[in-house]
């Protein structure tokens, strides 16, 4: 009697293992299917005029004002994405977040923002900006740590730079060219295909 229940015990740990490695196989399978995707957009930075997009919403006291790299500041943005440099060029969609001066030395923002795909065959999709961003820098990288839709468990990074100023310092272009690492997922595509 013993010796079948240890039987009928090693033919049941032999088919959980059976399932268990059909199933990862069938989840490795799902996931191996990595994209790499390579995008350039421009940010339209308006920090004043008469319709702002970029909004102070905190600052330390007076250090802000006295530092150099006006260190405290913060800010809150809901920014204009567009395909090319002009501010009526297509649009994508918008970058909304927060954006902090975080350095007592140099003006470098540490940034939280969305990219929220508004148009084309992105729409509805995310991606995630979280980093230091030295703005004296010509060329600044930032990381891309995640993201929603099309972009699910993205990972990459933009290389960010700035673009142009007006000469009243209102409105700034920020060209934004990213490469992002994510999966495609069967269900996936066919919820974006459809």
């Amino acid at each position: 009697m013993e010796m079948e229940k240890l039987n009928m015990l090693l033919v049941l740990c032999l088919l959980l293992v059976l399932f268990v490695d059909a199933k990862t196989e069938e989840i490795s399978s799902q996931i191996s299917n990595e994209k790499v995707t390579k995008l350039r957009f421009y940010v339209q930075d308006l920090v004043g005029g008469d319709n702002p997009t970029v909004w102070k919403v905190a600052q330390v006291s007076n250090l802000t004002d006295t530092l150099p790299s006006a260190f405290g500041l913060l800010s809150v943005l809901d920014n204009l994405v567009t395909s090319g440099p002009e501010i009526d060029s297509e649009q994508v969609g918008r970058i909304q977040g927060v954006i902090g001066l975080s350095d007592f030395h140099e003006k470098a923002l540490v940034m939280l923002l969305n990219l929220v795909f508004m148009e084309g065959k992105y729409k509805g999709s995310t991606l995630n900006i979280l980093g230091r961003n030295p703005l004296d820098d010509v060329m600044r990288e930032v990381p891309i740590v995640g993201g929603t839709g099309v972009f699910r468990m993205a990972r990459g990074y933009a290389i960010t730079s700035t673009y142009d100023v007006d000469e009243a310092h209102t409105h700034g272009v920020i060209q934004y060219d990213v490469v992002v690492f994510h999966y495609a997922h069967e269900h996936d595509i066919r919820f974006f295909d459809a």
